[in-house]
């Protein structure tokens, strides 16, 4: 896998101490200065093109199906009742 660390910011605008921390790349938390391993080549491509991320590794990445947003499709419902359907009736046999 892709590691991914971000550089920081040593000091914010008003002079105090940067966030020791930020959140990037649809919700992954960063913290400053370690490195987070990352499996989508399109958040790579995002942090190599960031000033603010290091990158190790960019080729490693496998682009694996991420948890997709919204509601399932009438095909994974259906996929979903089979599945508990058969668990239900598995559970009955061991039941008798």
């Amino acid at each position: 896998m892709a590691k991914v660390t971000w550089l920081g910011e040593d000091e914010l605008h008003g002079g105090g101490a940067g966030p020791s921390f930020t959140t990037a790349f649809d919700g992954i938390k960063f913290p400053k200065g370690e490195a987070v391993e990352i499996r989508s080549r399109a958040f790579v491509q995002k942090a190599l093109n960031n000033q603010f991320f290091e990158v190790e590794d960019a080729d490693d990445v496998d682009d694996a199906p991420g948890k997709r947003r919204g509601r399932p499709s009438n095909a994974e419902k259906a996929a979903r009742e089979q599945e508990e359907a058969a668990k239900a009736a598995e559970a009955s046999k061991d039941a008798e």
